[in-house]
């Protein structure tokens, strides 16, 4: 379990994943992202929080060069995972997202079956030898998601045929099957009832045993729920980033307290 730093500790060195410097977004003329620095907790949940259009959910982009998909858009600065520059050239983009798997805001299973959905992954990046390490690696990541006992007995039917939340952690164990190190959560409980959204939640908690986990929510009550650490975006700037107690409860920027509050956003 992760213990998080006393406010106004520094974090050791150790623990960091991922560490952004002076990273800019741009879309097109759009100055999209600011001089982002931050560095980012392993076996930790991270959220992201800010008013809609802060930049939060486009700089987690960043963090697995989803924005390379986009055209107009144009990533400076420097983001490291365990000391390696993500956007060297010689990094293969489709080899990074093995590694840094994404959850998206809306369920989004392949049209394909359950069992589909999750060994799709493995099978692309070579991971497993025969059927009887696929079915092993298949079956742990729908157990990893909470998911196994649910489908277990239809694993050929298809993954969209299931409710909204079981669609969420399909994909989720989609995520996980590639055996990730960092966890990317764009939204994840926003198209849900309160019921999935609180297996998604107790799913996240688990999760960060294995991974670091960074989830952008537009819910401060998740954030408080689930999160040891809090980045708090407004106008593409981070304004503060500190363990969420202190977010929450003695944050050190006005403008972090009146979103808090309520008077901003």
């Amino acid at each position: 379990m992760y213990d998080a730093p006393t406010p106004g500790s520094k974090v050791d060195q150790t623990d960091i994943k991922i560490t952004a410097k002076k990273v800019q977004v741009y879309y097109g003329d759009t100055h999209a992202i600011k001089d982002v620095d931050v560095d980012i907790v392993d076996r930790a949940v991270t959220a992201f929080i800010g008013p809609s259009g802060c930049g939060k959910s486009t700089f987690l982009r960043c963090l697995n060069r989803m924005n390379d998909t986009i055209d107009v858009c144009r990533v400076e600065g420097e983001i490291k995972i365990d000391g390696e520059d993500i956007y060297d050239r010689r990094i293969d983009p489709v080899q990074l997202r093995a590694k840094v798997g994404m959850v998206f805001q809306k369920p989004n299973p392949f049209p394909k079956s359950i069992y589909d959905n999750v060994a799709y992954g493995p099978k692309i990046h070579g991971m497993v030898r025969n059927k009887a390490e696929l079915d092993e690696l298949v079956e742990t990541a729908l157990r990893g998601a909470a998911l196994w006992d649910e489908v277990k007995d239809r694993l050929q039917s298809p993954g969209t045929g299931l409710s909204g939340g079981q669609q969420q952690r399909l994909c989720i164990a989609r995520a996980v099957a590639t055996q990730p190190e960092v966890l990317l959560m764009d939204e994840p409980c926003s198209a849900l009832d309160p019921i999935a959204t609180a297996q998604v939640e107790d799913l996240i908690e688990t999760l960060k045993e294995q991974f670091s986990v960074v989830i952008v929510t537009h819910s401060m009550q998740q954030a408080a729920r689930i999160s040891q650490k809090t980045a708090f975006f407004h106008l593409g700037n981070l304004v503060e980033y500190d363990d969420t107690n202190t977010i929450f409860t003695n944050p050190s920027d006005s403008r972090t307290e009146s979103y808090i509050t309520g008077r901003i956003g």
